[in-house]
């Protein structure tokens, strides 16, 4: 065998390991976002990330973007739905991939007529909460001093579930790398 058949399989599965590595922290952070999250005052609406995947698509066979979801313990639940309640919904957003060049983490707000909720978002609706900041033919997207706003057009209020307005900061992932930073940087920000 040659060398360079032999380096070009070591670098594949070096990508491997390093990726399989990076998931099993973005775990630990779920874990410790959803613990202290709780000793904040918030409740987890997923009990497992939103994410994107595609069969059709090579560039969706591999998981980048990830999603939680939370909501204040204190607002009410919703009378039609008693796991969502009725105040905002904060996302938490990972990407590990973004144009930039490094992973970034985002704190994301969504504001709601939740009379269009019927259900509780499931792990493949990752597009209700990704979208408003991304899709121009769908929403009235601006970005000022790094914080970016974002609402549907109106005849996609229906398909966001009622989505009002979202905002957005990003922050580089690696700013947040213990319970402390996800206690101030992230749930005390919102």
């Amino acid at each position: 065998m040659s060398s360079t058949l032999k380096t070009k399989g070591e670098n594949i599965t070096n990508a491997v390991q390093v990726l399989q590595e990076t998931y099993k922290s973005l775990d630990l952070l779920f874990a410790e976002l959803d613990r202290v999250g709780k000793e904040e005052g918030f409740v987890s609406l997923t009990p497992r990330f939103l994410r994107w995947k595609s069969d059709a698509y090579p560039e969706g066979w591999l998981t980048t973007n990830f999603i939680k979801l939370y909501q204040k313990e204190t607002d009410s639940p919703l009378p039609q739905l008693d796991e969502v309640r009725e105040g905002t919904l904060y996302g938490i957003e990972v990407e590990l991939q973004p144009e930039i060049g490094y992973p970034i983490i985002s704190l994301n707000e969504y504001s709601y007529d939740f009379t269009y909720w019927n259900r509780l978002p499931s792990i493949s609706d990752h597009w209700l909460y990704h979208n408003p900041f991304y899709l121009e033919n769908e929403f009235n997207i601006n970005e000022e001093n790094g914080k970016w706003t974002s609402a549907p057009l109106d005849k996609y209020k229906k398909r966001y579930w009622g989505l009002l307005s979202a905002t957005g900061q990003d922050f580089p992932l690696a700013e947040i790398s213990s319970p402390e930073d996800i206690r101030i940087k992230l749930f005390r920000k919102i």
